[in-house]
C-alpha cells in the first residue's frame, strides 16, 4: 500500500474524519501512516537533507515540480537550493526569479497562488502542462524570510499540494535554518583560515623584522666597533709623527750638533710631516666623496708620465726605509701613445693608495705595478709580496675602517681608510676594483682595477706628445727596477 492509499484509508469518509487532533493519534492506521509520512524514500539515498525532503514533498503531493529558493541578496529575487520532479532531484540547474504577488501578499504564512508561466518564464527548464502554482514563504523564528517552496500540480492536486507544502513548511524552515548556519559557519571558517594566513604571514615578516633588526643592530654595533677602533689608530697615526716632528724638532736646537746630525734630523721631521699630510689627506678625501664631481673632471694626460712620477716617489720611499724590496714598473704604451682621457687626480690617488699599502705590508721582495690598455677599458694592477690577504676577506677590507687584520694596524701602522677610499674613487669612475692573493709560491696579492677609456682628440695628444719632448720615452715595456737593491 502506497503512501496516498494509507492517507485516503484514513479519511475514506467524512465520518472517519477525526473531530481532534487526540482522535487522529488514537486511530487503527495512525502508527502505520506517521512511519510512512516519516519513512525515507529509496530515491532519497545519497541526497542531501533538503533534497530528500524536497522529493518527499513531491512524491506525497504528486506535484510536477517542488522548487525551494532561498531569499537573495539581491533585493525581491529568490535563488532556487533544491529542484525535484517527481522522478528525481534536478542537479545543477539553479536560476533566480522574481515573485511580486508573493511579496505583495498581505498575509505571507499563507499559501498563495501564482502564475506559473511567470516563473518559468525567468527559467530554463521545459514549461509545465499545468498552470496551478502554490507558493509559500519560509521565515525564521523571528519571523525574518528565509525563502520559499513553490510547487506546481494539476489544478485537481492543487489542494493536497497546499495541505501538504503547509505540513512540511517547518520542516523546511528547519533544513533551510541548518542550510544557513552551515553556510554562515563555511564563511566564518574561511574567514578564520584567512586571518590564519594573514597571521602567518604577519608573523613571518615580523620574524624577517626581527632578523634584520638583529642584523642591523649587529652591523651597527660593527660599525661601533670599527669606528672605536679607527679613532684608537687615528690617535697613533697622529701622535706618533707629532711626537717625532716635536722631539726632533727640539733636537734641533742643540748647539753642539753636527751638519750632518741636523741634516738627519731635517730628514727624519719632514718624512713625518709627509706622513702626517697623508693621513690628513685620507680625511680630507672621506669627507669630499659627499660631492658629485667627484671622479668626474675628466681630462686628457699622459699616463706614462703620471706613473713614472709614481714610480719615482715610491722608489725614494722605499731606499728610504732600507727594506729590501725590488720596484717595477710596467708600461703597455710607448710615448706618445700614452695619452688616456680620464680624472688624472683620482686616477693617481688609486695608485697611490694602493701602492703606499703594498709598500706598508711588504718586507721583502717585490712590488710590480703598470697598466694594460684593453678595446674600451685600461686595466692597472698591484701585486705584491707581502704578507697577503686574510682568506674571506677580500671583499671587506674596502669597507671603511677595515683592515685585514686588526691586530697588525700596530704593527704596520695606517688607519684602515686607504683602500675604502680607493673603491670610492674606483666607483665615481664608473670603474671596478678586487684583489685576490697570489697564487704562487711567493706570498703576497694583486689589487687590481679597471675604468672605462674616453678617446682623447688628436690635436690634445699631438700637444702632449711636444710639450713633454724632454721626458724619459720608454718601449712597449719597460721594466725600471731599484738595482741597487738587487
Amino acid at each position: 500500500m502506497s503512501l496516498i492509499e494509507a492517507i485516503s484509508n484514513i479519511f475514506k469518509s467524512k465520518d472517519s474524519f477525526p473531530k481532534e487532533p487526540s482522535d487522529f493519534f488514537s486511530g487503527d492506521k495512525t502508527t502505520e501512516f506517521i512511519e510512512r509520512l516519516n519513512a525515507k524514500s529509496l530515491r532519497a539515498i545519497g541526497l542531501s537533507p533538503l533534497d530528500a525532503l524536497t522529493l518527499k514533498i513531491c512524491e506525497i503531493s504528486q506535484a510536477e515540480y517542488i522548487m525551494v529558493a532561498k531569499t537573495s541578496e539581491e533585493e525581491g529575487y529568490f535563488r532556487t537550493i533544491s529542484i525535484c520532479n517527481q522522478t528525481n532531484p534536478i542537479q545543477n540547474n539553479h536560476f533566480s526569479f522574481k515573485i511580486n504577488a508573493l511579496l505583495k501578499h498581505p498575509n505571507p504564512d499563507t499559501p498563495v497562488e501564482v502564475d506559473a508561466q511567470v516563473v518559468f518564464s525567468q527559467t530554463n527548464l521545459p514549461k509545465s502542462k499545468h498552470g496551478n502554482c502554490i507558493a509559500l514563504q519560509i521565515r525564521d523564528n523571528d519571523k525574518t524570510p528565509m525563502g520559499i517552496i513553490l510547487g506546481i500540480s494539476k489544478p485537481s492536486r492543487a489542494r493536497t499540494l497546499t495541505n501538504v507544502i503547509k505540513f512540511y513548511s517547518d520542516h523546511l524552515t528547519t533544513e533551510m535554518r541548518h542550510l544557513n548556519s552551515k553556510e554562515k559557519l563555511e564563511k566564518k571558517n574561511k574567514k578564520l583560515l584567512r586571518t590564519e594566513e594573514e597571521l602567518k604571514l604577519k608573523n613571518q615578516l615580523l620574524d624577517n623584522l626581527n632578523k634584520n633588526i638583529s642584523k642591523a643592530k649587529q652591523v651597527v654595533d660593527e660599525s661601533s666597533r670599527l669606528k672605536s677602533a679607527f679613532l684608537a689608530n687615528l690617535s697613533h697615526e697622529i701622535r706618533t709623527p707629532m711626537n717625532v716632528i716635536m722631539g726632533f724638532t727640539e733636537l734641533l736646537s742643540a748647539a753642539n750638533m753636527t751638519s750632518e746630525q741636523r741634516r738627519n734630523y731635517i730628514d727624519i721631521i719632514q718624512q713625518n710631516g709627509t706622513r702626517l699630510l697623508h693621513i690628513m689627506d685620507s680625511l680630507i678625501d672621506i669627507s669630499r666623496f659627499q660631492a658629485k664631481n667627484i671622479g668626474k673632471e675628466q681630462h686628457a694626460f699622459s699616463l706614462n708620465q703620471m706613473l713614472q712620477q709614481l714610480y719615482n716617489n715610491f722608489n725614494a720611499d722605499i731606499e728610504a726605509s732600507g727594506k729590501p724590496i725590488t720596484l717595477t714598473l710596467t708600461l703597455s704604451k710607448n710615448h706618445g701613445e700614452d695619452v688616456i682621457v680620464l680624472d688624472k687626480e683620482a686616477t693617481y690617488k688609486v695608485l697611490n693608495h694602493l701602492l703606499d699599502n703594498a709598500v706598508k705590508f711588504t718586507a721583502s721582495g717585490s712590488i710590480r705595478f703598470g697598466y694594460e690598455i684593453k678595446e674600451k677599458q685600461i686595466l692597472f694592477h698591484v701585486e705584491d709580496t707581502g704578507i697577503g690577504i686574510p682568506e674571506g676577506k677580500e671583499k671587506e677590507i674596502f669597507d671603511l675602517f677595515r683592515q685585514g687584520d686588526l691586530r697588525l694596524s700596530r704593527q704596520f701602522g695606517g688607519t684602515g681608510l686607504g683602500l675604502a677610499i680607493a673603491k670610492r674613487y674606483v666607483s665615481a669612475m664608473n670603474g671596478q676594483i678586487w684583489c685576490s692573493n697570489n697564487q704562487s709560491s711567493a706570498r703576497g696579492a694583486t689589487f687590481k682595477f679597471s675604468l672605462p677609456l674616453l678617446a682623447a682628440s688628436k690635436n690634445r695628444t699631438e700637444t702632449l706628445s711636444q710639450n713633454s719632448s724632454g721626458a724619459l720615452t720608454v718601449a712597449a715595456t719597460t721594466m725600471i727596477s731599484n738595482d741597487s737593491l738587487l
